[in-house]
């Protein structure tokens, strides 16, 4: 469905919803805030709803494919509550979720576009969205936080798919891919293919992958014992990140996006980086 389409179905994607019900928080919800190691802030979901004025927020949502309210409130609000405006400064925003899922986003994303952290599903008992995972729908959990993105009004969010919408959020950290990521980043010497690698691993594997132990626990380590390319031919490889279901029936890992601009190429800067890191 189109944007525009959309738009016209929903109207406005963010309103201002007086009768938010904060009661949806539940009072022990609290979200931990990071810089590196160490942590700045722990502030409860129910504290950051009186303190920044809840919205419906109208999204498509890209695990259900279909539109969706959520109750939510500024994803930047909160950072500012956290930290201050010194956020802005830093170059990424790590999201621990409590399944192991580690997406990292960086802070220019949020800075230019409007993300938001939702606690609650108006109208619905329960905090949840209905997910494909291995070829069968089932409702997950969402709490306590949700990171949604207003793609309604936003061409590129909307073309970028699930890409920066961790569920379960439990910490916030402010990091630095080479600091944080030490044994994830590839040699100083390393071609501009391998770098642009490194960048799409980053955005679209490391939630769920690591590399030399730096990443999501969702899937498996991806260089250790051994990396892929070193007993996956690179054809099936490229095959493999463009559509798992092509070799193996109802695999939990998803295609990479297939609305990404340039997604071929990011295909083989994938490979090139995973090749350069063996």
């Amino acid at each position: 469905m189109r944007r525009a389409t959309l738009v016209w179905l929903l109207g406005s994607s963010v309103c201002a919803n007086f009768a938010c019900s904060r009661s949806r928080v539940e009072p022990n919800d609290s979200l931990a805030f990071m810089i590196g190691s160490q942590t700045v802030a722990s502030l409860r979901l129910e504290e950051l709803t009186r303190r920044i004025e809840p919205r419906t927020v109208t999204v498509f949502e890209p695990y259900e494919q279909a539109p969706a309210a959520f109750e939510a409130i500024s994803l930047a609000a909160v950072l500012d509550e956290a930290y201050g405006p010194s956020w802005r400064d830093h170059e990424a925003l790590l999201f621990t979720c409590r399944d192991g899922y580690q997406p990292t986003i960086p802070v220019k994303r949020v800075l230019q576009h409007q993300a938001f952290v939702a606690f609650a599903r108006p109208g619905e008992d329960g905090f949840t969205i209905l997910k494909d995972e291995e070829g069968t729908k089932r409702r997950v959990p969402l709490e306590p936080a949700y990171v949604i993105w207003n793609n309604l009004d936003d061409d590129r969010i909307l073309a970028e798919g699930d890409y920066g919408w961790p569920y379960q959020v439990t910490q916030i950290g402010l990091v630095s891919f080479r600091s944080r990521f030490a044994e994830m980043v590839p040699p100083e010497d390393a071609s501009a293919k391998v770098r642009a690698g490194f960048e799409a691993f980053s955005a679209h594997c490391s939630k769920c992958h690591a590399v030399n132990g730096h990443g999501g626990t969702v899937g498996p380590e991806l260089n250790y014992p051994a990396n892929p390319t070193e007993y996956m031919k690179a054809d099936w490889l490229r095959r493999w990140i463009d559509d798992p279901t092509s070799m193996r029936q109802s695999p939990r890992m998803p295609p990479l996006n297939a609305k990404l601009p340039r997604r071929a190429e990011l295909i083989e800067e994938i490979v090139a980086y995973l090749e350069a890191m063996a």
